[in-house]
C-alpha cells in the first residue's frame, strides 16, 4: 500500500492523503490537525496450504500442489482532532468501521469480507494500462481486532486541547490476493460465436464469472476461456432465464421467476480442465451458443489479481 494515497474501509478514510490541508496553526483553541493516517502496514502474513508427508526410508518430504490460505493484514495509525470531545467521537466512528459484526451486516452475502481500497504508483501509465500513474486496488478483508491504548500523559490536558491517539488493527482476508478496484467486463451480446481477448494487467491468475440472459429454448453454451473448456446445457422452459457461472464460488445457478437455484448438473468440463483461470497478459476466448439464445446484458467479467 502507498501511504501517500488514500486508504478506505467501509467508507472510513483510514489514511487521508490530504490530511495536511486540515492543519490549522497558531497553537490556540481549536487549532491542530484533523483526520486519520496509517503509519505502518504489513501484508506478508499469508498461509501456504500444501499436503506434505515424510518420504519412506529416505530424507525429504513428499509434497502436493501449494495453495494460498488466509491473509492477515496488520496496520497501525494515528487519529487526530482539535479537541477531546471531537477525538473521542471520531474514535467511536473508527471502532464502528472496524467492527466485524457491522461489516457482516453491511453485506451478509460477503460474510463481512468487504473492500479495503488503496493505490500503488506505477510506471505503466500509458492509455491502455494506468494512465493516472496509479493502480487502484482492493483486498476483501474483515477486521479481526482493533486496539487503542489510552494513556493519561498522552491524553491529558484541557478539553479544548488538540489530541492524537495511536491505533492498531488486524484484518483477515479469506481470498489472499490483491485485486483491481474495478472489474474488467466483456460483452456477450454479439452474434455467436462470441470471440475476443481477455486482458489481465495483473500478475496473478483470475477466476472468471459469467452472466447469460437466455430465453426459453433448449441448447448448449460451449466456452473456451483461460485454461478451461466447458459446456453449459440449457434445458427448455416456459420463460426467460438468467444463467450465472460463478467462478469465484465455483457454482452454476439458473434464475427463473426471481428464484435462483444451483444447477451443477448442467455444467460439464471437457478434457482435463476445471474452473477457468485467466492468466496475466492477453488470452483468447470463445463462447458458442447452439440453439440456446443470449440477449443484451450477457457478459463475462473478472477482477484482475496481483500476487
Amino acid at each position: 500500500m502507498d501511504l501517500n494515497r488514500d486508504i478506505t474501509y467501509r467508507g472510513y478514510l483510514l489514511n487521508d492523503a490530504a490530511i495536511e490541508t486540515n492543519l490549522s496553526g497558531g497553537g490556540g483553541t481549536n487549532t491542530g490537525i484533523i483526520g486519520c493516517v496509517v503509519d505502518t502496514v504489513d501484508l506478508s502474513d499469508v498461509d501456504v496450504i500444501q499436503f506434505m508427508e515424510k518420504r519412506s526410508q529416505q530424507d525429504g518430504m513428499e509434497a502436493g500442489v501449494p495453495y494460498l490460505g488466509t491473509l492477515r493484514i496488520r496496520m497501525s495509525g494515528t487519529l487526530y482532532n482539535l479537541n477531546r470531545s471531537a477525538l473521542y467521537d471520531d474514535l467511536m466512528s473508527l471502532r464502528a468501521a472496524m467492527s466485524p459484526v457491522l461489516a457482516y451486516r453491511e453485506s451478509p452475502l460477503d460474510y463481512g469480507y468487504l473492500p479495503l481500497y488503496f493505490s500503488l504508483p506505477t510506471l505503466r501509465n500509458d492509455a491502455n494500462e494506468y494512465p493516472t500513474g496509479y493502480a487502484d486496488l482492493r483486498i476483501l478483508a474483515m477486521p479481526r481486532s482493533f486496539q487503542t491504548t489510552i494513556q493519561r500523559d498522552a491524553m491529558g490536558g484541557d478539553d479544548n486541547d488538540s489530541l492524537a491517539v495511536p491505533w492498531q488493527a488486524t484484518f483477515i482476508a479469506k481470498d489472499p490476493t490483491i485485486q483491481g478496484a474495478e472489474y474488467q467486463s466483456y460483452s456477450l451480446s454479439t452474434s455467436s460465436p462470441v470471440t475476443g481477448n481477455f486482458i489481465n494487467r495483473g500478475y496473478y491468475i483470475c477466476p472468471l464469472n459469467m452472466l447469460i440472459a437466455t430465453g426459453n429454448t433448449a441448447g448448449t453454451i460451449t466456452v473456451s476461456a483461460g485454461d478451461s473448456l466447458f459446456r453449459i446445457t440449457v434445458p427448455s422452459s416456459t420463460g426467460n432465464r438468467t444463467i450465472r457461472f460463478k467462478g469465484e464460488d465455483k457454482i452454476l445457478t439458473i434464475e427463473e421467476d426471481s428464484v435462483e437455484v444451483p444447477r451443477m448438473d448442467l455444467l460439464t468440463f471437457l478434457g482435463d480442465t476445471t474452473w477457468p483461470l485467466i492468466s496475466t497478459g492477453t488470452t483468447a476466448y470463445s463462447v458458442t451458443f447452439a440453439s440456446a439464445t443470449h440477449t443484451t446484458g450477457s457478459l463475462m467479467w473478472f477482477y484482475e489479481r496481483y500476487a
